[in-house]
């Protein structure tokens, strides 16, 4: 199985499960989201063409025909995007805020608030800033031992979008 960021509030997992009619599956082509319909033909999307059925999601997919924005969780299971964004390693503004001496007073409201602003400002400051010494290290030495491309160094350096995952005991855990 496969966790992958679609976007900063939304996660899904894929797997190689077969994909059935009205199931939603992730086509990794156009990397877009779907439902799975009879094709004229009456064939279905197969693992093969890059489709993965999806399994679970941060946000409900499906429509319960109650309307058009009446979103709920059906046959995709709910995955906690707290959660998600923990086993990441993705910082979350607003928890950092949380004093331990919190009060609600107006100097409280104003400190957390200039808090998020200067920490999103220091992100959008540093977003050039990509990555660490470490990471440049790491990959000059691979590419010097395997070889390779100048565009493979460019993509391995990029933040992550997909991790294998695999849940033990109930729980979601990076493999």
């Amino acid at each position: 199985m496969r966790l992958i960021k679609l976007k900063n509030d939304h996660y899904i997992i894929v797997a190689d499960s077969e994909i059935k009619e009205d199931d939603w599956y992730y086509w990794e082509i156009t990397k877009t989201i779907q439902i799975a319909k009879l094709d004229s033909l009456n064939r279905l999307p197969k693992n093969s063409d890059g489709s993965k059925k999806i399994t679970h999601s941060t946000q409900p997919l499906e429509d319960v025909g109650l309307g058009k924005y009446d979103l709920r969780f059906n046959k995709i299971f709910a995955l906690d995007l707290d959660e998600i964004k923990e086993l990441t390693g993705e910082v979350d503004v607003e928890k950092k805020m949380i004093s331990p001496y919190s009060v609600n007073t107006q100097n409280n409201v104003d400190w957390c608030n200039g808090y998020q602003r200067g920490y999103t400002q220091a992100l959008e400051d540093n977003k050039e800033k990509k990555y660490t010494e470490e990471d440049v290290i790491a990959i000059v030495e691979k590419s010097r031992a395997t070889g390779l491309t100048a565009e493979y160094i460019i993509q391995s350096l990029q933040p992550k979008t997909e991790w294998e995952v695999e849940i033990v005991d109930g729980k979601l855990k990076l493999k």
